[in-house]
C-alpha cells in the first residue's frame, strides 16, 4: 500500500478484487495516481498499471476474450467509501488494448447523473494469448457529478475483476439427459429435447408442443408455469461473466469498504459489540472450520468505527499471509450476501438461463454433461499446498470438487497445458461451474424470479448492507434465486450443467458450500 499526495486528492490505496494463484491470471493493478485535473470541467483521471497473465482474445472457437471489469471508490476523509462515476468518453488505454464503457443501464444513453459510467471493460483489442501488461491506463472520473468540489482531500482505491465474454449467440437449455428438474422443448411423446433460445423474447412456459417446461421431481425445481418475460435476461445477447466465484480475498475487499452496520449484515458472527468471540467471522467459530480463513482480532473499537477485516487460513493471527488461503472460494455466502457484493462492485445477478450459456456456448448438449462439455469427470480427494496461491488438487489430473465437503482454490484445475475438459472449464472459460461452490442464480422457476429484468447494481448498497436493486431476489426469503452447478459437498449428479433439483429453492442460508458469482450485460 502506498501514499501519494496530490493537488487536491490523497490517494492512499489501492485494492484488489483478484485471484492470485499460480495457474490463474495473477490480475494486478499497480501505480495508481491521480493527474490532469481540469477545474472547469470537474473532472480527474486516475491512472495506473493493470496486468493478467493467461489472457487471450480468440478469432475462432468461442471468439471471445477476458477482460478486466475496472471500477474506482472513493471516499472524503473517514466518511463511507462511494462508488466513483465515470464519463462515457475520454479514457486512454495504451495500444493493443480497448476500453468499453459499463453504463448503469447499457441499453441507454449515456447521463452524467442518471446514467453514468460504473466501471470499465479493459481487454485486447485484437488476437492474442499470455501475459497482458499496461501501463498508464487513465480512466476519466467526473469527480464534480460525484458532488466534490474542486479542493476535496480523498482516498482512492481501484478494484479489478476477471471477466470472460460471452458473445450473442443462440443456444440449448437442457441436455436431453435425465437430470432432476432440466429444461426441455415440450412434446406430448416421450422426447426430451433440449430448449432452444435464439433471441431474447419472451419465452412460453407449458405443458404445450414446443414450449419450454421442465418437471418438478424434488419440489424445488420450479412451479413449472411462465411465460419468461422479454426483460427477463436468457443468455442470447452478449454479456460478461466473472471467470472465478466470488474468492475470499475479494469478498474481504468488499467488506472493508463497508460501514460497520454494513459489515454486520454480511458477516455471521456477531460484530456489534467491541469483543468478538467468534473470530471465524464466516462460519462463526473460534478455529478455522469450512476452509474460512476470513477473520477479525478478538478486541476491536465499538460501532460506528468500521472494522478491518483479513485472511488467515494458517490461523497465526497474522494478516494475508501468503498461505492464508486468499484465493479460496469463498463459502458461507448467503444469497443477501452475493447480492450485495454484486450490487457494490455494479454487476448483477446471473440468470439460470445465462449459467447454461456460459457452460454450453452454441454447441449442441451431450446428454448428462458436466460444464466442460463431456460426461467425464474426476474429483480431487485432497488439496496440495493448502491454502497458499500455488493450491492444486491431489490428485493431480481431477478436474471438479464435489466430495471434498469445503472449497478449493479458484481455478485450481487449470494448468498451463490443461485441454477445457482437463481444466473443468465452461465454453467461454469461465471455471468451476461445476461443483465448488454453489452458484446462487436468478431462477424461472417463480414469479419471483421471473421478475428479473437484468438490472445493474449501481455501486451503493443500503445503509444495513443489502442490495438494494429493484427486481433482484429478496436478500431476507432469497425468494427468486436458486441453486446451481452442484458444489463440493454434494452428489455428482447435481454438478451436470442441466440439473435443476434445487432450480428454484430460494434458501437464504449460507452454507459451507455456498458461494457466487455475477454478470454484466456487454456494453452496447
Amino acid at each position: 500500500m502506498t501514499k501519494h499526495s496530490v493537488r487536491f486528492l490523497l490517494i492512499i490505496s489501492v485494492s484488489l478484487l483478484v485471484h492470485e494463484c499460480m495457474y490463474g491470471n495473477n490480475i494486478q493493478v499497480t501505480n495508481v495516481s491521480l493527474t490532469s485535473q481540469n477545474t472547469t470541467d470537474h473532472f480527474t483521471m486516475v491512472k495506473f498499471d493493470i496486468s493478467w497473465e493467461n489472457s487471450w482474445r480468440l478469432v475462432g472457437g468461442p471468439a471471445n476474450w477476458d477482460a478486466a471489469w475496472v471500477f474506482v471508490k472513493y471516499r472524503i476523509g473517514a466518511g463511507p467509501w462511494k462508488h466513483a462515476w465515470l464519463n462515457n468518453t475520454g479514457h486512454i488505454v495504451p495500444s493493443g488494448s480497448a476500453v468499453d464503457v459499463g453504463l448503469l443501464d447499457p441499453g441507454s444513453a449515456y447521463h452524467a447523473m442518471t446514467n453514468p459510467g460504473l466501471g470499465v471493460f479493459i481487454h485486447r483489442s485484437g488476437p492474442g494469448s499470455g501475459t497482458f501488461s499496461l501501463t498508464n491506463v487513465q480512466l476519466r472520473w467526473n469527480y464534480g457529478d460525484n458532488g466534490l468540489s474542486d479542493n476535496e482531500q480523498v482516498d482512492i482505491r481501484v478494484f479489478a475483476i476477471e471477466q470472460v465474454y460471452v458473445p450473442q449467440g443462440s443456444f440449448y437449455v437442457g441436455s436431453g439427459g435425465g437430470e432432476s428438474g432440466a429444461f426441455f422443448k415440450y412434446d406430448p411423446g416421450p422426447a426430451t429435447d433440449p430448449y432452444f433460445i435464439n433471441n431474447e423474447g419472451s419465452i412460453n412456459v407449458g405443458m404445450t408442443t414446443g414450449y419450454l417446461y421442465y418437471y418438478n421431481p424434488s419440489g424445488f425445481s420450479g412451479d413449472q408455469t411462465g411465460p419468461v418475460p422479454a426483460a427477463f435476461p436468457k443468455g442470447y445477447k452478449a454479456f460478461y461473466a466473472m471467470k472465478y466465484e466470488i474468492s475470499q480475498k475479494g469478498y474481504v475487499d468488499f467488506l472493508n469498504s463497508l460501514t460497520r452496520a454494513q459489515q454486520i449484515s454480511r458477516v455471521r458472527s456477531d460484530i456489534s459489540t467491541g469483543v468478538n468471540l467468534n473470530n471465524f467471522v464466516m462460519s462463526n467459530d473460534l478455529v478455522l472450520i469450512g476452509r474460512n480463513g476470513i477473520r477479525l482480532i478478538s478486541f476491536f473499537p465499538f460501532p460506528p468505527a468500521p472494522l478491518v477485516f483479513f485472511c488467515d487460513y494458517n490461523e497465526n493471527g497474522n494478516q494475508n499471509e501468503s498461505g492464508d488461503g486468499q484465493d479460496i472460494a469463498c463459502n458461507y455466502l448467503t444469497i443477501a450476501d452475493v447480492m450485495a457484493y454484486l450490487d457494490w462492485a455494479g454487476l448483477r445477478v446471473m440468470s439460470e438461463l445465462e449459467f447454461e450459456k456460459c457452460g454450453r456456448g452454441p454447441v449442441y448438449p451431450l446428454p448428462n454433461e458436466y460444464a466442460w462439455g463431456s460426461n467425464y469427470f474426476e474429483t480431487v480427494s485432497d488439496y496440495l499446498n493448502p491454502g497458499f496461491p500455488n493450491e492444486l488438487p491431489d490428485p493431480p489430473t481431477a478436474n471438479c470438487n464435489v466430495v471434498l465437503t469445503y472449497p478449493i482454490r479458484c481455478g485450481a484445475f487449470a494448468t498451463l497445458s490443461s485441454t477445457r475438459e482437463k481444466a473443468g472449464a465452461g465454453y467461454y472459460g469461465c471455471m468451476e461451474l461445476s461443483g465448488n461452490v454453489w452458484e446462487r442464480c436468478v431462477t424461472v422457476g417463480s414469479t419471483y424470479g421471473r421478475a428479473y429484468d437484468g438490472r445493474h447494481g449501481d455501486g451503493v448498497i443500503s445503509d444495513l448492507g443489502d442490495a438494494n436493486v429493484l427486481n433482484w431476489p429478496f436478500s431476507v426469503t432469497g425468494y427468486g434465486s436458486c441453486f446451481r452447478g452442484g458444489s463440493c459437498n454434494g452428489s455428482t449428479n447435481l454438478i451436470r450443467l442441466s440439473d435443476r433439483e434445487y432450480g428454484a429453492n430460494p434458501d437464504p442460508v449460507g452454507y459451507g458450500w455456498s458461494g457466487g458469482r455475477g454478470v454484466r450485460t456487454a456494453p452496447q
